[in-house]
This record gives C-alpha cells, sequence and structure tokens, in this order.
C-alpha cells in the first residue's frame, strides 16, 4: 500500500496515543483510512507543544473527549522510512484514567470507524499500529506487526 504521507509525517516529531476505556473495560480502537491499521486515537504533537497539551488536543479533535486524568506509560522511539527520508517519531502512550464528553468519530475522513473493542479482539485485529503493538507487548502479548 503507497500511504500519502504529509510534510508533517515525514520530519522528526512526538506523538500521543490515549488508551481510553469504556465502563465495560473496552478500549476505543479506531480504524485508520491513511495507514489502513486500527489503532488508539493517535496525533501528532506541534512543534513547541507541550506534551499533555498535545494528548488534550488530539483526544478532543478525534473523539470529542475531555481527558481529565492520565498515566503515561509508554515512552519510545519509533524509526520509519517515509519517501526516503529517515524519520524519529518519540511515541507517548498514556492510558486515560478519566474523561468526559460524549465520544463521536470527529474525523470521519481519517477513521473509517471508531468502536470499543476487549483486548482480546484488539490482539486479533489483523493489522494494528505500532503504538497499538506497543501497549499490547506492555501486558505480555507479542505478536508481528503486519503493516
Amino acid at each position: 500500500m503507497k500511504i500519502p504521507y504529509t510534510n508533517e509525517d515525514i520530519v522528526n516529531h512526538h506523538s500521543v496515543a490515549g488508551v481510553i476505556k469504556n465502563v465495560a473495560g473496552g478500549i476505543l480502537m479506531q480504524e485508520h483510512v491513511k495507514y489502513g491499521f486500527w489503532t488508539f486515537p493517535v496525533g501528532k504533537v506541534k512543534d513547541n507543544q507541550d506534551i499533555i497539551d498535545g494528548l488534550k488536543e488530539e483526544m478532543m479533535e478525534e473523539c470529542n473527549l475531555q481527558i481529565e486524568e492520565y498515566r503515561e506509560v509508554i515512552t519510545k522511539d519509533l524509526f520509519y522510512k517515509r519517501n526516503g527520508n529517515d524519520v524519529k517519531v518519540v511515541s507517548h502512550v498514556f492510558e486515560v484514567l478519566k474523561y468526559s464528553g460524549e465520544m463521536k468519530n470527529m474525523e470521519p475522513l481519517k477513521h473509517k470507524q471508531q468502536l470499543f473493542l476487549s483486548i482480546e479482539d484488539i490482539k486479533n485485529l489483523p493489522y494494528i499500529s505500532d503504538v497499538t503493538q506497543l501497549y499490547l507487548e506492555r501486558l505480555g502479548f507479542k505478536r508481528e506487526v503486519k503493516i
């Protein structure tokens, strides 16, 4: 699959991902149009933006949720080759402990759908993002990433 990278995709940056659970323990997952994988809500932190501000902004932009309490559980440098460029993405994964608002897919052109899925269902998705894989590994489950 040829991915249509933007200029923001091909430079080093920080990303933030939110592991958001509903009352039944399901985790909010998005089917991402551009990359063709399932992922937690995730986005780029703007230049000179605080990581937490970036997290809160991305979760509001993508899901219409106000993040109130959170805990960073993973930070890892991921490296990609994009349009001939070596790109370092410092990935920050947060567990969202408390949020408010009504969950809504705010970017339907970017995300085919948003669903709360169990860990077992997430483990069985055909394609998942690297940040989703990092979180599964943190829980003790390793699988081959197929992207």
